[in-house]
């Protein structure tokens, strides 16, 4: 077979992958994230490569009372990144896979090695954890390669400290081979000192498992429960008599029963019998077995017999500080010779060789391990081991482990002087892989570093400051290097001990590969910087010598990507928030500028004219100039380099009250969403034309001014006062109409170019203008459009807006509805929610219904902007927050 990539778990793609992960995690300030439809501000917040995590304490500083969870991973992405490429057998048999699922149950590894993306929403309550009553509950999806979804509950509950229960219960209809979790349910109790019980129900069987006490007998039955089968399986342990059973019956038929008497002490035994008969396993056929263990003197036997034929015979014998074992096989033809096992207790040599007659070259193995650890009583705090790999008495392979754990109050720090492997023969080296199931090749450039070596060695360490912290974790050192062949070959730096906080992996056989270019070592330097209410953090990194730049301070946020000190992305917002008794401004100067080789301006150009750009600029103000008399001043704008794009004005400061809206963009959207082609909308060509909206008036004398520019076409209509009471309507400067207030309806009949007859009536519910409901109705060949307005700005600190269009049979949009709901509050704060919906049967892009929702907030000097759009089943969401700062255009980018 061709020959597969190195497992990256030993490659530089994992601890890259760890790299960017921590980096992107440094900040751990809370952010505001929607999980699972509802709204969650987060104690902890990741959201970056696809990985997308938060946290939610019930109560920050008792973590464990209670919380919430939401987690969603790209699993498929991160086996990637381990496992590298799939080989082209694998590759091969990708399409069958389900259909092969037939013939063989795969792991759940594998299962979820398969899966695209997990998602989970964990609730947990555990303030009584240690009493052990506590209560997990996780809501998991699993999309499938086919987009299909898994979708269940995983359950774990303590109950009363004495009973737990699991459990797992799928919300699919059909539970598919594929899926990766199976239902099950395991319950488990307990009486303390007298019976401890398990019970397992899951899809294909149950196993029910109790161990329990009675004096100084202890007795563990198991029942298992298959399809059509059942397994019953007895151990019992009687103290006082000093004897065992073990037992297994099949379907009512008994297939083992051993029987154990033992005489001496548990820890000091001079003798153990086992007398009964055995099950026919893959070792050997069913039959009486016996055996027998004795101790006479010095020297230890272990005698075994099977169908009355001796298959082991063992001797250990132990004096002067040495242990000699010799045992003699004769059990099936591959399991036959004489093995030797010594240790001497003083020089801590320990030997064993294994009979020739095990392996296919008719050669010796033998394994010689020298232990020499600095403190005897501790051998796992530091010392020198070593391991000789011999085939007829020759080494071939030496392996060398000298370490040292250093704990105490202020660290942790484990030290590897050196791991050291080398090969002292190479054909007894390929003699010896030439009998396990992987080949030499395989092995290497799958497990180890670079390949296949003579003589390779790995030097290293890791501290872990146990009293010094960054802002959420300790601090801590990762260092190691590898060498083949007396040249380094890798080495990674994960320190952030240090200021900077400096990461670097050195790679260069990876690294070339990757990235086609004769790069060998990755930097990445990380500096946060604190300086009163100022945050400024820097990313630096050798690759292609770029860094990353972010700042905040009161009214200034700025991102700022550079390459080679040439500014490629750079994101600048002023903002201002002033709030007092007597006014409210909140003022946001946003400013996004592209260089024109960044990659990002590029492929904007190359999606369509109308989104390239190399600066965008908005200017948002809003202001209550007088909160006592209610005067609102609302203005915002967009430029795309030197065009306006956007323009959205409303005031009431003075006379006349004002609304202007224009955008260039909308005719253009417009004519694509009523069916012209795609193409259109990417054409080089930018075929922007107006879109202004005009309203003015003035409460004075009632007089109304709308004014529009739709794609050149300019109208105008006037409402304009004659006095008692009584209006002329006006369009385009000619009278079509006149009527009185107080009869609340007015109709208009004017004869289209076409010779059609449009008649227009207008009606209302009441004589006020700042509170009132009005309809306005427009026959078109009969046909009625219906539009409704509601509107109540009686007070200004509370007002409301809602609007209703539906219509059948219309020109180019045909039955369509579109609604919006508005409602804003400036007291105590400032608050504006509006939602509503849009569609058409006749507009592909809309048929199915477009939904709104939104929300702007202002309270104790924290903004908070959240614009949601859900279109053809995908949300997208814009949001900008100023405590703790985001902003984003989900799913596309995040900072």
């Amino acid at each position: 077979s061709p020959p597969v990539k190195p497992h990256l778990i030993m490659s530089l793609k994992v601890l890259v992958s760890l790299l960017v992960l921590y980096i992107s995690s440094t900040n751990g300030a809370p952010h505001p994230e929607p999980v699972d439809g509802s709204h969650q501000v987060y104690d902890y917040h990741f959201n970056q490569m696809g990985v997308h995590f938060g946290l939610k304490f019930d109560d920050k500083s008792m973590p464990v009372k209670g919380g919430k969870i939401f987690a969603e991973f790209p699993v498929h992405t991160i086996f990637k990144l381990i496992e590298g490429e799939p080989t082209l057998f694998k590759k091969m048999f990708i399409p069958f896979k389900e259909e092969l699922y037939l013939f063989y149950t795969p792991s759940m590894l594998e299962r979820l090695r398969d899966v695209l993306t997990v998602k989970a929403v964990i609730t947990y309550k555990g303030e009584d954890y240690k009493s052990g009553v506590f209560d997990t509950k996780m809501e998991y999806t699993f999309i499938h390669p086919d987009y299909t979804e898994e979708t269940g509950t995983f359950h774990v509950e303590g109950k009363s400290g004495q009973a737990i229960a699991m459990e797992v219960v799928s919300k699919n209809d059909v539970v598919l081979p594929k899926f990766v979790l199976k239902p099950f349910k395991i319950e488990a109790s307990f009486r303390p000192n007298t019976e401890f019980k398990v019970v397992y129900t899951g899809t294909y069987g149950t196993i029910d498992m109790t161990l329990s006490r009675v004096g100084q007998t202890f007795k563990v039955h198991t029942v298992y429960k298959h399809h059509e089968h059942e397994h019953t399986y007895d151990f019992k342990i009687n103290v006082a008599e000093k004897t065992m059973l073990v037992a297994h019956t099949e379907n009512g038929e008994e297939m083992t029963h051993l029987d154990f008497v033992l005489k001496g002490k548990m820890m000091n035994l001079k003798m153990m019998k086992m007398k009964g008969k055995v099950q026919a396993t893959r070792w050997f056929e069913a039959g009486p077995i016996e055996s027998t263990f004795m101790v006479k003197g010095k020297n230890y036997e272990f005698n075994m017999a099977h169908n009355n034929k001796e298959i082991m015979k063992t001797k250990i014998n132990v004096q002067n500080l040495k242990l000699t074992a010799k045992m003699n096989l004769d059990f099936m033809d591959k399991f036959k010779g004489t093995v030797y096992i010594d240790y001497d207790t003083a020089k801590k040599v320990f030997e064993i060789t294994f009979p020739k007659e095990w392996f296919a070259d008719n050669k010796k193995f033998g394994l010689t391990i020298t232990l020499k650890p600095t403190n005897v009583d501790h051998p796992f705090f530091g010392g020198v081991y070593s391991a000789s790999m011999m085939r007829e008495d020759v080494p071939f392979l030496n392996f060398d482990f000298d370490f040292k754990f250093i704990m105490d109050a202020a660290k942790y720090e484990l030290v590897f002087n050196h791991v050291r492997v080398e090969s002292l023969d190479a054909n007894l080296v390929n003699g010896f892989f030439d009998m396990l199931p992987i080949t030499k090749y395989e092995f290497c450039h799958t497990y180890l570093i670079n390949g296949c070596f003579q003589k390779g060695e790995f030097a290293g360490k890791i501290f872990f400051d146990r009293v010094n912290k960054n802002d959420i974790f300790n601090k801590f050192t990762i260092k190691g290097a590898v060498t083949k062949m007396e040249k380094e070959v890798f080495s990674v730096i994960f320190d952030t001990v240090s200021t900077p906080y400096h990461f670097s992996v050195f790679y260069p056989r990876v690294f070339q590969r990757m990235f086609n270019k004769p790069i060998e070592r990755l930097n990445l330097d990380v500096l946060h910087e604190v300086s009163g209410t100022d945050h400024a953090l820097t990313l630096t990194t050798n690759y292609e010598d770029m860094t990353l730049k972010f700042e905040r301070k009161p009214g200034h946020i700025s991102a700022n990507i550079l390459k080679q000190e040439v500014s490629y992305v750079e994101f600048v917002q002023e903002h201002e928030l002033v709030d007092n008794n007597k006014k409210f401004l909140f003022t946001m100067k946003p400013t996004l500028h592209f260089h024109t080789d960044s990659y990002i301006h590029k492929e904007l150009c190359e999606f369509s004219s109308y989104t390239c750009f190399t600066e965008l600029k908005s200017d948002v103000h809003i202001e209550i100039v007088d909160k006592a008399a209610r005067k609102v001043d609302v203005k915002v704008t967009v430029h795309k380099d030197t065009s306006e794009v956007y323009h959205l004005e409303a005031t009431n400061k003075q006379t006349p009250y004002k609304f202007v809206f224009k955008s260039p963009y909308v005719v253009p959207l417009y004519n694509y969403m009523k069916g012209q082609t795609w193409f259109t909308w990417m054409m080089p060509v930018n075929t922007m034309s107006p879109f202004d909206i005009i309203v003015k008036f003035n409460p004075a004398d009632k007089s109304l001014m709308l004014k529009t520019n739709i794609d050149t076409h300019e109208t105008q209509l006037e409402v304009v006062p004659l006095g008692g009471g009584k209006f002329n309507v006006e369009f385009d400067h000619e009278v079509v109409a006149e009527f009185v207030a107080a009869n609340k309806k007015v109709e208009v009949t004017r004869t289209m170019k076409d010779g059609t007859q449009l008649k227009t009536m207008v009606t209302w519910t009441r004589g006020d203008l700042v509170e009132n409901t009005a309809t306005v109705t427009v026959m078109y060949r009969g046909v009625a459009q219906v539009a409704t307005i509601g509107w109540n700005v009686r007070d200004l600190a509370h007002g409301t807006v809602k609007i209703d269009v539906m219509g059948k049979k219309a020109p180019f949009v045909g039955d369509f509805e579109f609604s919006r709901n508005i409602k804003w509050n400036v007291m105590n704060g400032f608050e504006l929610v509006w939602d509503g919906k849009t569609t058409s049967n006749l507009m592909e892009t809309i048929a199915t219904p477009v939904v709104t929702d939104a929300k702007i907030t202002y309270n104790n000097r924290d903004v908070q902007v959240k614009i949601e759009e859900k279109f053809n089943a995908k949300t997208y969401t814009l949001m900008f927050n100023t405590k703790p700062f985001k902003f984003a255009l989900l799913p596309f980018f995040e900072v």
